[in-house]
């Protein structure tokens, strides 16, 4: 079975369900994600000024950015917004201040700084009937002092009633010790919040609720085993992108082998063979495998229900699939034990 198109018509599926790109139409709310919001659309409406999330790589920081800029966006006449994607670490204050004019879409008259403080200031003075929040994502890259300090100066900007500019940044967790080193900047956030990862339960939901958007069919369709889930939440470690990566190319191996269930097989083979050897993240999905493979009765046990046998008759047979997850761990344990270096 060749191509995209093919594996996703194995499963009938309308679209891939695990792309790699931030889509709203996917955004699966967490309690994490849920507390956050509230929050920022709190700090928002009341004009509190400076907002920072932190969180993680694929903890769901821009897919959670772009989900609030979608709410802003459908009210216009209540909320006006600008966007900096991804801020180069290299601008000056005033690259940073043309890159803000400019996402205002302002023309200042002239190209210094003071010509394009005033412009902005008269323009957020105009529009103080609404909201303007300017958002900035990967804020981490913002780490000189005069790109603070830019920003503090344009968070001034304010009437005797409130703010004329919110700030809410997104930010790997690295830009807290940036923070620290700025304290005339850091002691302005009013709003700090730290993604969380999501628990196993929402590992669940999260996968099933991407299926469902792209038309999973629930009496044909894909299922993942509750083993498979398992596996991917303990990989992951409740990391949003991590989980989609995983789900994306265990469907593909499914869909390869002919299986529209993804079970213990498929994912610890998915986890071996398409990603970046890590000895401590393959040690815990097995270990959630393991977890979930029947006890074997004890010696004991099988010997009070057995019959005598024959000393050299040997021990029981193995149960296949504590054979393959004992085998994977006994792979780690050499991998361990190699010298490094």
């Amino acid at each position: 079975m060749d191509g995209a198109q093919s594996h996703l018509s194995f499963f009938g599926l309308n679209e891939q369900p695990f792309a790699p790109t931030a889509d709203p139409a996917y955004f699966y709310a967490t309690r994490s994600h849920k507390e956050c919001l509230f929050r920022l659309w709190n700090s928002i409406d009341q004009r509190l000024g400076i907002a920072v999330v932190l969180g993680n790589y694929g903890t769901g920081k821009t897919t959670l950015l772009r989900k609030l800029i979608t709410g802003m966006r459908a009210d216009p006449e209540r909320y006006n917004t600008a966007v900096i994607g991804s801020p180069i670490p290299s601008w000056t204050s005033f690259a940073l201040l043309e890159s803000i004019v400019s996402q205002f879409r302002l023309q200042p008259d002239e190209t210094s700084f003071v010509a394009y403080m005033e412009a902005l200031n008269q323009y957020l003075l105009e529009c103080r009937d609404r909201i303007s929040t300017l958002i900035i994502d990967d804020a981490q890259n913002l780490n000189k002092r005069g790109q603070l300090e830019l920003l503090r100066l344009v968070q001034n900007l304010e009437t005797q009633q409130h703010k004329l500019l919110n700030l809410v940044f997104f930010a790997q967790l690295e830009w807290i010790e940036v923070l620290h080193a700025a304290p005339n900047f850091e002691q302005r956030i009013n709003t700090t919040y730290t993604l969380e990862p999501i628990r196993f339960e929402e590992t669940r939901h999260f996968i099933d609720f991407r299926l469902a958007q792209a038309g999973v069919n629930p009496d044909n369709g894909v299922v993942f085993a509750d083993v498979a889930l398992r596996a991917i939440h303990a990989y992951a470690e409740g990391n949003p992108r991590v989980i989609v990566t995983l789900c994306r190319n265990a469907m593909l191996f499914a869909a390869q082998v002919g299986s529209r269930e993804i079970g213990q097989d498929i994912i610890l083979h998915t986890i071996e063979k398409t990603t970046v050897p890590d000895r401590a993240r393959r040690a815990r999905a097995v270990a959630a495998v393991m977890e979930q493979l029947p006890e074997r009765p004890s010696n004991a046990a099988r010997a009070s229900r057995a019959a005598p046998v024959p000393s050299d008759e040997g021990p029981p047979p193995r149960d296949e699939r504590a054979e393959r997850a004992s085998r994977l761990l006994l792979k780690g344990a050499t991998d361990r034990s190699r010298p490094t270096g």
